[in-house]
C-alpha cells in the first residue's frame, strides 16, 4: 500500500495510543485517526449516468439550500459522517462518490481532477441543480477550486480543506511521522465493500496515485475564481503552510482558517471546529 494513501479521505481507524508500566502517554487529536461515526439514513440515494458512468449519490435533508460535500482521494461519502446531520437540519445535503471511488463506477481511464469536476457539474445537471456551495476534503477541495475556475456559474461559495494546487504543495517528509505513516489496509477494505468493481483495488489504486504524482497544476488560474473561498488546512497538515497560505493569498478576497490540533483530517479529529467554521462561512443556521 502506498504511504500517499495516508491522505486520502477515508476510514484509517487504527488506535495510537500507548503506554508505558501503568503509566499512559497522553496524545494530541492530530496525533490520532478517530473511528468513524455512523452515517444517518439518507433521504435519496441513486446512480446518475455521467460522461459515460454511473455515479453514485446520495440526499439528506429535504429543504433549503444545497450544499455538495467532496470527499477525499480513495474515499467514499461516508468521509462525511460528522458532517451530514449537522447541515442537513437546514440544508440539503448532496454527497457524490467520485468516479471509481465507493459505489460509483470506473472505466478504467485515467483519473482526473478535470475528469470529477466535470462529474460533479454532470450529477447537478442530473438532479436540477443549478447553483451550490461547495464543501471539499483534500482532492474534494481541489475540485471544488477547479469548479470555481471552470464553472463559475455553478458555484454558491467553496471550501477547500487540506487541497493543494500543485504536487509540490504537499509536504513529502511528513509521510515520515505520525499519524500519516500509520499502517493501514482500511482503504482497500471499504472499497471492495462498497464498489461495483471489487477485484479492481489495485488498479484504482494505482490510477489514484499517478493523479497525485502528476496533478494538479491550477496555481495560475486560482485568480480567475469569483467564488467567496475559504481555504483551511490543520496547523499539522500535510499540505504545506506556504502553499495553503499562497492559495488564500492567490484567490481573491479568500479567507483562510488553520484549525489548532489537526491534521489532515480535520473533519474527524475536529468535526466541532470543522463544522463551525463551514456554517459561519456559508452562513448556515
Amino acid at each position: 500500500m502506498s504511504i500517499r494513501q495516508l491522505i486520502a479521505g477515508t476510514f484509517l481507524a487504527v488506535a495510537v495510543g500507548g503506554a508505558v508500566g501503568s503509566v499512559a502517554t497522553a496524545q494530541a487529536a492530530w496525533e490520532t485517526i478517530p473511528d468513524p461515526a455512523a452515517m444517518p439514513q439518507a433521504d435519496a440515494s441513486g446512480l446518475a449516468h455521467v460522461n459515460g458512468l454511473d455515479l453514485y449519490y446520495e440526499i439528506h435533508g429535504t429543504s433549503g439550500p444545497w450544499i455538495i460535500f467532496l470527499h477525499g482521494g480513495e474515499g467514499s461519502a461516508l468521509a462525511w459522517d460528522n458532517q451530514v446531520p449537522v447541515f442537513a437540519a437546514h440544508n440539503r445535503v448532496l454527497l457524490i462518490e467520485s468516479r471509481g471511488h465507493g459505489r460509483s463506477g470506473w472505466d478504467g481511464q485515467p483519473i482526473t481532477y478535470e475528469a470529477m469536476a466535470s462529474d460533479t457539474v454532470g450529477v447537478m445537471d442530473a438532479l436540477g441543480i443549478d447553483k451550490a456551495d461547495i464543501v471539499g476534503w483534500s482532492d474534494g477541495g481541489i475540485i471544488g477550486l477547479i469548479m470555481g475556475i471552470n464553472d463559475p456559474t455553478r458555484v454558491n461559495k467553496i471550501v477547500a480543506d487540506g487541497a493543494n494546487t500543485d504536487p509540490d504543495g504537499v509536504d513529502g517528509a511528513i509521510f515520515d511521522t505520525v499519524p500519516y505513516n500509520i499502517p493501514s489496509d482500511r482503504d482497500e477494505v471499504i472499497y471492495k465493500s462498497l464498489s461495483p468493481t471489487p477485484d479492481r483495488w489495485d488498479a484504482f489504486n494505482d490510477a489514484v496515485n499517478k493523479m497525485w504524482e502528476t496533478e494538479p497544476h491550477i496555481t495560475d488560474q486560482l485568480s480567475m475564481i469569483t467564488a467567496q473561498v475559504l481555504v483551511m488546512a490543520g496547523d499539522h497538515d500535510l499540505i504545506l503552510p506556504a502553499h495553503t497560505q499562497m492559495i488564500a493569498d492567490s484567490i481573491p478576497g479568500a479567507k483562510l482558517a488553520i484549525i489548532p490540533d489537526a491534521a489532515h483530517f480535520i473533519v474527524w479529529q475536529q468535526p466541532d471546529a470543522f463544522n463551525a467554521a463551514v456554517k459561519d462561512f456559508l452562513g448556515v443556521q
